[in-house]
């Protein structure tokens, strides 16, 4: 306990950036746009099919964007480069509040996504994962509190904003927010004007080994990618499915819908919690260690599911979900810096997110077509439950790298 509050002291500067980056991430995340849905929906006339279209092509197109842009943070210095990032969510969010017809308001999607869920979270996440070596998991798990922190705070923020106010003026509000982030981002970062500290800003200079090892193909033709990657992608698809669907879970199991949105706040318990704990577990155990055993919580969750159809089941089951998220959220950014380096860490960050944004568009089309085709959540889960033993088998090869 000493030991990590004098880990936040002495870092507070660089840690407040982190978690102020994480929680502004959440201007482009789907529950913050879901909380205008009905209100855009009626704005541009547009039906549940093609607001859905459209959500999921922005999404997987910032998403490939992503493993482009990602990458300049290990060529430029943080401050400059989260000047950028902050602008281009305060340009995407001015695009979205003025939208005057679909193809603009599809573009500030787009941008959301681009600088909103993907470059905030990866700028904050990337830079902890650069600037911490011997503490680097309690630097992430602090930074990664953020994202609860926002799904706490903003839902009944904006509705009750939304009650007053029209939701283009809400969006600037939220606007607003940002632009503030600029100078006070700004005083985090030189807060202590240390050369040490200074210095550390400045990306080290890649040899040309370095440059080609950081390209997504060759970070894809390496054997740790094949051994990550996939446990990373079935967690996010498989996850994402279930939570997606959980109205419809609710339905079939004649479950209130308020008592699975109650339910959920036990995702947002277990994601906190857990968050703050796998950064201590992961300073002490290493990342690789962990890699494999993060997805348990949820497979223990599925058993509970599949055999027992208690309503307080349910309420355990969307905590584990919750668990294994805060826990990979540490684990799986922790291990990328660990085993390709620092050097080129947010390049293959940015590759990896792309994998993991891919997978949660994917997750629910799949389950809502072997849904259609008649296939229950019992087989659902059984089915989910045996992808992740092969996927945790895969990924105990990261034992040998």
């Amino acid at each position: 306990m000493k030991l990590s509050k004098s880990f936040f002291i002495a870092n507070s500067s660089l840690l407040v950036f982190g978690v102020l980056f994480t929680f502004s991430s959440s201007f482009g995340q789907t529950f913050f746009i879901s909380l205008f849905k009905p209100l855009l929906q009626v704005t541009f006339g547009l039906s549940e099919t093609k607001f859905g279209a459209i959500y999921a092509i922005a999404t997987i197109a910032s998403a490939f964007t992503l493993t482009w842009a990602g990458r300049f943070i290990d060529k430029v210095r943080l401050p400059r480069f989260s000047l950028f990032v902050i602008i281009g969510l305060v340009v995407a969010m001015t695009i979205f509040a003025l939208s005057i017809n679909v193809l603009i308001f599809a573009f500030s999607l787009y941008l959301l996504r681009l600088f909103g869920q993907g470059l905030m979270s990866h700028t904050s996440i990337t830079s902890m994962a650069k600037f911490f070596s011997q503490h680097r998991g309690k630097a992430i798990s602090i930074a990664a509190i953020g994202h609860p922190l926002a799904e706490a705070i903003l839902p009944i923020t904006i509705v009750s904003l939304l009650g007053f106010f029209d939701w283009r003026f809400v969006v600037t509000l939220c606007a607003l927010f940002v632009v503030f982030m600029i100078p006070f981002s700004r005083f985090l970062l030189f807060k202590k004007r240390k050369f040490s500290r200074l210095k550390m800003y400045i990306p080290i200079r890649m040899s040309l080994e370095d440059k080609k090892a950081s390209s997504p193909w060759n970070i894809m033709k390496t054997k740790a990618f094949w051994i990550i990657a996939p446990l990373n992608f079935s967690s996010a698809a498989i996850g994402t499915a279930f939570i997606f669907f959980q109205l419809k879970i609710g339905d079939l199991r004649q479950w209130t819908p308020e008592f699975i949105a109650l339910s959920f706040s036990g995702y947002a318990v277990g994601n906190f919690s857990m968050a703050l704990f796998s950064g201590w577990l992961t300073d002490r155990y290493s990342a690789k260690k962990l890699y494999p055993l993060y997805i348990i919580p949820f497979m223990i969750g599925l058993l509970g599911f599949v055999f027992l159809e208690y309503q307080w089941v349910y309420a355990i089951f969307i905590t584990s979900i919750g668990v294994t998220n805060g826990f990979g959220a540490t684990v799986k950014n922790a291990v990328l810096a660990e085993v390709y380096g620092t050097k080129i860490v947010g390049s293959v960050r940015s590759l990896f997110v792309t994998v993991m944004v891919f997978a949660t568009a994917v997750g629910p089309v799949i389950f809502g077509y072997l849904l259609d085709k008649g296939i229950d959540f019992t087989l659902l889960s059984v089915f989910s439950f045996g992808v992740y033993l092969l996927m945790i088998l895969n990924a105990f090869r990261l034992y040998k790298l």
